[in-house]
């Protein structure tokens, strides 16, 4: 009778606790429903980044902060393959409940608490989300309570839809991977809207037991067999047409130690600028301009390069390829190994402050032809130069002399590039002393303002060391100003990623820093520039059938040889390269054309096999080549020795392209028909053709007679005119002459703690066939100066006294030029 008595009250008790837990979870579903907020499904964790190729190659899948693979996966592009299969075996309910079984959760009451037999579980999804939100431990009754109340908070302010998304992003799918957006993507490769029927019905199974059936695991690959035939059946009742054998269908599954680790270098810098721009702890999936292809084929050539120079050296280089016509980065490699500690190989060289030595001369040419000071084949001074306490010198410490612009561009002859440098910053600054500086026009360092260079000093820092290179500049924005070249002058500011990416390209940024024509004139005289392997130049080449042949290039090399530059211009692609340590350690070898251009060339041949050639982009083998209609160019013919225009009896005619009212193009009168006698071989003043013999001789200035004798070469004078000539005759027939010192611009001070004088030196340009020059001041005279035809004139200087002069110099032709200047006392 007592064992009856104690067995009723043991149900009634059991049946009094299920009531009040019945009448709890019903009040506190009631309070929930009223009065909890909305909680947070999304942004309350941190998320990893898939980061694609332009073509949808996964580069590299991150962790998020916590170390787990999680990539929220929005429920549209979920496959509805795995949204049914996962419903089917967690919750055939889920679309009919409130967020709670009641009826379930009695039963699995009843059974572990009452009758105490195997404990089973009543989880619905939504119960499930709620568990994963909050980390809640739902093995005692109280986790199990407040696990419901999460329930019913989220049933009440979200949908079915968005809380099976919740649950697809939080569920776990074996090892440190959540959600399925991971889950997919690391063991099939492929996004969560991809997946097949066998790969959907596989991950459906992994949450409910993630350790025991992780499927890069052979146990985990037995245990989901078993696991497969339970739900298959399930799926068949639905689909009775699907075949019988998917769940004996194989899989080939990867782990996560499988991921891809593409283009290190590239995929953290865009991560970190992704993390700059937004602050939120949401992932991004980050479809970006890399083009994965040409990325292994210029890692491949890096690589060999390397590795073949070896045994002079070379450990480290870095390169960069963009893409002119879209601003976008196509492949970047920033160290020659990213794992190697030895070469600081996680570095970014291609982000790297470094000289760029000699690659900046192109846009002083640029500049300088926009400023109407030079055109292609104007004649250059490449002779020692001091401006103050600066004197440039050339690599290999010589000196050519006479040379024209474009040679001395793709020779890199550093005088010549001073000295427009030089004149560039003269002329912005008398305009800007008139308050007439032309805005179109930059100076070297203003050039490089526009183009968004960073961490500049002032221009005073740099002074005419700007021009080789005293400056230190990136890869990247090196590259992004020769695309100006590519571009007609228009800099634009690179574009960081693909279309997907708005956070990391920014506002676009576009400036002219150069005219069309003028870049088109750069282009075309880089393209001369011969290849590091042979003589010929790009563009003559045989086999030369479009622009990417033709490549317009230059080389720097640093100071100490640091650093070994070649950028070059191919098609549509700026391509860059650098050798050099990241140390700063110099190697005699890191010349700029033997060290870095074969390395770019063999990426450029790459390049061009494997892209399509564009015939409205052909240029011919033969010069000249044709101008475009739309550029205000022209070309002219030009006497090639003088760099004027040509004139009958010049020796060397020459086409030079031209801006029409910009650049420079005059008469030199330097070759000039004479009666030569026949007998003496003096030059006639009579027109006694008996006597004598018409010829072309050439009346070189003095100056350039001198620039010769500097180079090494001697001219030979023209023959002295025959005794008796007036010398009206010879104002007739020669030019005018010239002063450069002293110079009316410049301010004379005499240093009155030295002398009571200014030493002024009295330079000018006569014409070839005069011989002395007389020197007045205020009509009296200074000096006389003895021309040489063979060598460095007589330098002869004036001692002037504090006060206004009219300087003026005659030469024995009769030619005269004079000059205004002021002595100014010294304190």
């Amino acid at each position: 009778m007592l064992a009856k008595k104690s067995g009723r009250w043991h149900q009634l008790t059991a049946r009094f606790k299920l009531s009040m837990l019945v009448l709890f979870v019903l009040c506190i579903g009631a309070l929930s429903y009223i009065l909890l907020p909305k909680p947070e499904l999304r942004y309350y964790q941190s998320y990893s980044s898939a980061v694609y190729d332009r073509n949808g190659q996964l580069l590299r899948l991150s962790l998020a902060q916590d170390q787990r693979y999680r990539l929220y996966t929005a429920l549209e592009d979920i496959s509805p393959l795995l949204q049914e299969a996962t419903v089917l075996y967690e919750d055939q309910g889920f679309y009919e409940h409130s967020g709670v079984d009641y009826p379930a959760l009695i039963r699995a009451f009843w059974q572990t608490y009452v009758l105490r037999e195997r404990r089973i579980g009543a989880s619905t999804i939504v119960m499930q989300v709620a568990r994963l939100r909050w980390q809640i431990e739902s093995n005692s009754i109280t986790g199990k309570a407040e696990q419901i109340f999460r329930a019913l908070q989220l049933a009440r302010h979200y949908s079915k839809e968005e809380l099976l998304e919740a649950y697809l992003n939080f569920a776990p799918y074996g090892g440190n991977i959540e959600g399925i957006g991971a889950a997919s993507l690391i063991y099939f490769n492929k996004s969560a809207s991809q997946l097949s029927l066998p790969e959907a019905i596989t991950l459906a199974l992994i949450p409910q037991n993630p350790n025991k059936r992780n499927p890069s695991k052979p146990s985990g690959q037995q245990a989901l067999s078993e696991a497969k035939k339970i739900l298959f059946a399930r799926w068949q009742e639905a689909h009775p047409e699907e075949p019988s054998n998917i769940p004996d269908m194989p899989l080939r599954v990867r782990s996560s130690k499988d991921l891809p680790f593409e283009a290190p270098h590239y995929v953290d810098w865009v991560m970190q600028k992704k993390s700059t721009a937004q602050k939120s702890r949401s992932q991004s999936t980050l479809v970006t301009s890399l083009n994965l292809p040409l990325q292994h084929l210029v890692e491949k050539q890096l690589e060999a390069y390397i590795n073949q120079k070896k045994v002079l050296g070379f450990s480290n280089a870095s390169a960069l390829v963009l893409n002119t016509k879209t601003m976008q980065i196509e492949a970047m490699i920033g160290s020659a190994d990213f794992s190697d500690v030895n070469i600081q190989g996680q570095v970014n060289g291609t982000l790297a402050k470094r000289s760029p030595g000699s690659t900046l001369k192109p846009f002083i040419y640029a500049l300088a032809i926009d400023a109407g000071l030079i055109h292609p084949l104007t004649l250059l001074k490449d002779l020692p130069k001091r401006y103050s306490a600066f004197t440039p010198e050339n690599f290999g410490k010589g000196f050519v002399g006479p040379i024209s612009a474009a040679e001395a561009l793709i020779r890199s002859r550093n005088v010549p590039a001073v000295e427009l440098q030089s004149r560039l910053n003269q002329q912005q600054e008398s305009k800007a002393s008139q308050s007439t500086a032309n805005s179109n026009v930059f100076t070297l360092y203003q050039m490089l303002q526009a183009a968004n260079v960073s961490q500049l000093r002032s221009e005073d820092f740099y002074g005419l060391a700007l021009a080789l290179g005293g400056v230190e500049l990136s890869m990247l924005e090196l590259v992004s100003l020769y695309a100006a070249i590519s571009n007609e002058g228009i800099y634009k500011s690179i574009d960081l990623g693909g279309v997907s990416v708005n956070w990391v390209s920014g506002p676009k940024s576009e400036k002219r820093l150069f005219s069309a024509e003028s870049a088109h004139l750069i282009r075309q005289m880089l393209s001369q520039n011969t290849r590091p392997d042979n003589q010929i130049p790009s563009y003559t080449m045989a086999n030369a059938r479009s622009e990417l042949d033709a490549i317009a290039w230059k080389t720097g090399t640093s100071w100490a040889f640091r650093d070994a530059w070649a950028i070059g211009i191919a098609g549509d692609y700026v391509v860059a390269v650098w050798i050099g340590n990241f140390n700063g350690e110099g190697n005699n070898a890191f010349i700029g054309r033997t060290a870095a251009g074969p390395l770019l060339f063999g990426i450029v041949d790459a390049l061009r096999a494997i892209q399509p050639i564009s015939k409205q982009s052909e240029m011919k083998a033969h010069l000249p080549i044709r101008l475009p209609a739309h550029l205000n160019l022209k070309h002219v013919k030009i006497c090639k020795p003088t760099g004027d225009l040509y004139e009958v009896g010049c020796p060397e005619p020459a086409l030079s392209a031209f801006i029409p009212g910009v650049s420079p193009i005059s008469s030199s009168n330097i070759y000039r028909k004479v009666l030569v006698d026949k007998v003496t071989g003096l030059l006639r003043c009579d027109r006694d053709y008996t006597k004598g013999t018409e010829e072309f001789v050439a009346f070189w200035p003095k100056s350039f007679l001198e620039l010769y004798a500097n180079a090494g070469i001697v001219l030979e004078p023209p023959p002295s005119y025959m005794p008796g000539c007036d010398m009206n005759f010879h104002k007739q027939v020669n030019a005018s002459i010239d002063i450069y010192s002293p110079q009316e611009d410049l301010s004379y001070i005499v240093n009155s703690t030295l002398s009571d004088a200014a030493e002024i030196p009295l330079q000018a340009n006569a014409d070839g066939a005069a011989s002395r020059l007389y020197w007045f001041a205020n009509k009296e005279l200074i000096g006389v100066q003895e021309l040489m035809s063979k060598d460095r004139s007589n330098i002869i200087t004036w001692n002037a006294r504090p006060g206004n002069y009219e300087v003026l110099v005659i030469d024995d032709l009769g030619n005269s030029a004079s000059k205004q200047l002021t002595v100014l006392a010294g304190k």
